[in-house]
């Protein structure tokens, strides 16, 4: 089962990469959908119900902000991410992984696409951080992955180009 789990977080790091090299907060957030599902599905069969279900609900809010960014909707999806953690609390890494989703889903919620991928640097550091504790090797690459996409996506879209 580790095996398929790590195979499922190895197709969501493809959908990582590709994300942040779009320009439209809709192709981005569709990549992201599509990978926090499977990486949702990662987290259950290695046993992490706390963030499998936090994937899950983050898919959903990915999702949803692909077609509006209600705030009362954003604090609807953070209390059910706190609500999911209440239910599946094991360890300190529940907490961990609630941090780095109220992060990303206030992220979800920016306007701006600027903004969304500030925020992901900061969620994503605590992904990383959850990633390497709960033992996850190819999860750790995937957000490791993901945090140097971005950074790649923020120098190409908003750093001044040269005059030649």
């Amino acid at each position: 089962m580790f095996l398929l789990a790590q195979c499922l977080v190895t197709i969501a790091t493809l959908l990582d990469l590709a994300s942040f090299q779009f320009k439209s907060r809709t192709f981005i957030l569709g990549c992201l959908f599509s990978s926090v599902l499977l990486t949702s599905a990662h987290f259950f069969i290695l046993g992490h119900a706390s963030a499998g279900s936090l994937m899950l609900i983050a898919a959903l809010r990915y999702l949803y902000c692909v077609f509006a960014r209600k705030t009362w909707v954003m604090l609807v999806f953070m209390l059910l991410s706190c609500l999911a953690v209440y239910f599946t609390w094991h360890n300190w890494l529940s907490g961990l992984a609630l941090a780095a989703t109220l992060i990303q889903t206030f992220a979800s919620f920016q306007k701006q696409d600027l903004y969304l991928r500030l925020l992901m640097v900061l969620g994503t550091s605590f992904w990383i951080s959850h990633n390497v504790f709960a033992g996850s090797p190819v999860a750790v690459l995937m957000e490791c992955l993901f945090l140097a996409s971005n950074m790649l996506g923020l120098y190409r879209f908003y750093t001044p180009k040269k005059s030649v």
